[in-house]
């Protein structure tokens, strides 16, 4: 639609129409007061780029249609181009089809574009038309915890909103702004930097209904359980990332997490530990009382030197079982076979177990499967010439052989991959990469009785580097999330690809029974 131009219309050309424009909406003094103006509908192609540029703008990423796009097109066109003057300012589509403008949706407020009170006032005397529809807005200074490096000074992010806007809304935009799911996302009033109440993310009430004014601080806090970091207190990094593993072995998790009254001094600093690394918001953690009591349950690890994680997990699982029964989770049974090789006699014994170490090729062997390496452990071999058997039957010293069976597997099934070879000069590192299943370990053709024996990996302990240059990384699975996996490097946690668990580094692997699976075969 096109109007004819009255004698003042005729005597301004388009170009100045833009001048005033960008002028005023440059020299505003009203930040919280503007008037909606309609751009809905389909894209108007090959639209000057300066559109998107201009001062008046507040959105770079919003449409440039309706009447407004009009607009533009005749004012960016070279005199003489032909682009009709538009009409009168039509904003009856906004009122029928934008819920937004009668109660918020932020989602339609691409369905216009927002100019200052004189800018209306100008467009308005020139084109006639309307209705006005003013929109007034408050403006948030966002704060997020994570931020907060220990002073108190988070960095500050602006939001901007429609007073009109729902709190859901408020907790959609800073969603979106902050990549933090809904669920996890938790924003609290922050008037004054003083910690106020939570605001509830599902509640439709108004910024304005809820008390918030503009200019105020808000404060979001994120739901991080299980995500925070433990401090390095000096090569104690075979500590920690242990640690991680047991933090997020469900069964020692629910039981420390629940139980406050361990009456050992180990389980009582554990459980506190544990606490301190599932509080929600908890960045890092400095473990240094809980140090202090591994320290006096094992004396080997005093001090600040480097040392073998699985001896710390053992040690640990060791202390924590004299004050605990929770870590029977760990515990299992092999089946030891001494056969003569003479007569054939057989002597039973069961030995238990926390953790199988399997043995890795000391030649140098590109690739191996985890079950290729548990074979090897299970394998039959000859006892040494210096460790002949008495045989029952014989009555004879006999070199023997030996054969281990797995008899009774545990809840929470832990291998050591053995990458540490030791001999009287020196300790060499094995490198050797070792594929092992993440989703599914199915050890049922190692037991007699043929149950299902399913596990599925939660944690590994990796080993990155050489002998007294190496450095001990944990990746773990969140417990509550089965697709969420993370790195945890001493006090620094970071997501991390599933692909990327199984790698040459990975020392201890943690696996948990699958649902449904039977693993008490005794």
């Amino acid at each position: 639609m096109t109007i004819p131009p009255t004698n003042e219309n005729a005597s301004r050309l388009p170009h100045e129409e833009q001048r005033i424009v960008s002028e005023l909406a440059t020299n505003s003094n009203e930040p919280d007061s503007f008037f909606a103006v309609s751009k809905m509908s389909s894209l108007l192609p090959n639209l000057d780029s300066r559109l998107e540029t201009t001062t008046l703008l507040f959105d770079s990423t919003l449409c440039i249609c309706r009447w407004y796009a009009s607009w533009r097109r005749y004012v960016n066109t070279p005199l003489g181009g032909g682009a009709p003057r538009p009409g009168p300012i039509d904003n009856s589509d906004i009122i029928e089809t934008d819920p937004y403008l009668g109660r918020p949706s932020l989602a339609k407020e691409k369905a216009y574009v927002l100019v200052t009170q004189l800018v209306w006032n100008t467009l308005l005397e020139w084109y006639s038309g309307g209705p006005p529809i003013p929109r007034t807005f408050i403006y948030l200074y966002l704060s997020d915890s994570r931020d907060n490096d220990g002073d108190d000074h988070n960095e500050v992010s602006d939001i901007r909103l429609p007073k009109e806007a729902s709190i859901r809304e408020l907790y959609d935009m800073v969603c979106a702004k902050t990549v933090v799911s809904l669920e996890k996302a938790h924003i609290r009033d922050y008037y004054d930097m003083r910690k106020g109440q939570f605001l509830d993310p599902l509640s439709n009430k108004s910024l304005e209904e809820s008390g918030l004014v503009t200019n105020q601080d808000i404060l979001l806090e994120v739901d991080e359980r299980g995500l925070a970091g433990l401090v390095n207190l000096g090569n104690t990094c075979y500590m920690n990332s242990a640690v991680q593993c047991l933090a997020h072995t469900p069964p020692i998790a629910e039981y420390f997490l629940r139980n406050y009254t361990h009456q050992g001094e180990l389980a009582k600093a554990f459980g506190k530990l544990l606490t301190e690394l599932w509080s929600s918001g908890t960045n890092y953690v400095v473990p240094s009382v809980f140090k202090t009591k591994v320290d006096k349950a094992a004396p080997q690890f005093t001090g600040h030197y480097q040392h073998d994680s699985h001896e710390l997990l053992l040690a640990l699982l060791t202390g924590l079982h004299q004050e605990s029964d929770i870590v029977n989770v760990f515990q299992g049974q092999c089946k030891s076979s001494l056969v003569c090789p003479v007569c054939g006699e057989t002597a039973n014994t069961y030995e238990p177990f926390t953790s199988l170490s399997l043995p890795l090729p000391s030649t140098p062997t590109w690739s191996i499967s985890l079950l290729s390496c548990l074979d090897e452990y299970l394998a039959q071999e000859p006892l040494g010439p210096d460790n002949m058997w008495l045989c029952p039957q014989c009555k004879e010293q006999r070199q023997a052989n030996k054969k281990l069976d797995l008899w009774k597997l545990p809840e929470i099934l832990v291998f050591q991959l053995k990458r540490f070879k030791t001999s009287k000069y020196f300790v060499k590192k094995i490198d050797t990469f070792v594929d092992f299943p993440v989703d599914e370990l199915d050890l049922s053709k190692y037991v007699d009785k043929g149950e299902s024996c399913l596990y599925e990996l939660y944690a590994v302990c990796n080993h990155d580097g050489g002998i007294g240059l190496g450095h001990y990384t944990a990746y773990a699975k969140m417990i509550d999330d089965d697709n969420e996996w993370y790195c945890y490097d001493d006090s620094l946690v970071s997501p991390v690809h599933e692909s990327e668990i199984v790698s040459s580094a990975a020392y201890l692997l943690f696996y948990r029974k699958r649902v449904g699976s039977d693993m008490d075969l005794s």
